[in-house]
């Protein structure tokens, strides 16, 4: 991801009261990797670990994709920094773009990937979690009947890279962005003009 400082989440949907549901953290790269035992700990006891760069970033996420909507993005020229799998045959894949974007274009770009290879729309903003990898995903419906443990949130592919149509694809986000800006303009004037 090539982030110097991330924020962390971990999230316990059947916290007990009096307990945090979610349990926020900012770390640098040595703080997270230090912090790995204690995430473990809190991993056990039930909390889901996720992971997002703090601040404005140049990274988005796609939740909830299948290996062919993996590959079809790869054919498509828009090949993932970063693949997850969050369970199986479930992947998460962060596409990194040339530069870092503001809150509104990166909300737009993650929407518009998100519908574009049908991936979880209500997951596409800028600052969307995603799970790290190395714990496991505490979802009630993922746990192993028979052995009562969870799947393993696993790295597929880590190459880092920029993905090939990010230049033709940011034209045309921004464009879409600025186009929407024009509308409430013109319509915020309009309506002024009408009191």
């Amino acid at each position: 991801m090539a982030c110097d400082v991330f924020e962390v989440g971990l999230f316990k949907p059947d916290a007990t009261p009096g307990e945090a549901v979610m349990l926020p953290r900012v770390w640098d790269r040595d703080a997270l990797i230090r912090s790995v035992p204690w995430l473990r700990h809190q991993n056990l006891d039930g909390r889901n670990i996720y992971v997002r760069p703090k601040g404005e970033h140049n990274l988005s996420l796609v939740d909830d994709l299948s290996a062919d909507t993996l590959s079809q993005m790869r054919n498509a020229g828009f090949s993932p920094a970063l693949i997850v799998e969050t369970s199986p045959g479930n992947f998460q894949a962060w596409l990194k773009h040339p530069d870092r974007l503001s809150k509104e274009i990166g909300t737009a770009a993650a929407r518009d990937l998100a519908q574009q290879f049908s991936g979880d729309v209500k997951a596409a903003d800028w600052r969307h979690f995603g799970r790290l990898a190395g714990f496991t995903n505490r979802k009630t419906k993922y746990r192993d009947a028979d052995t009562g443990l969870y799947p393993f949130v696993k790295i597929i592919d880590a190459n880092g890279g920029v993905y090939r149509e990010a230049q033709s694809f940011l034209s045309r986000v921004r464009a879409a962005v600025e186009e929407r800006q024009e509308i409430r303009k013109q319509t915020k004037n309009t309506v002024r003009a009408d009191a």
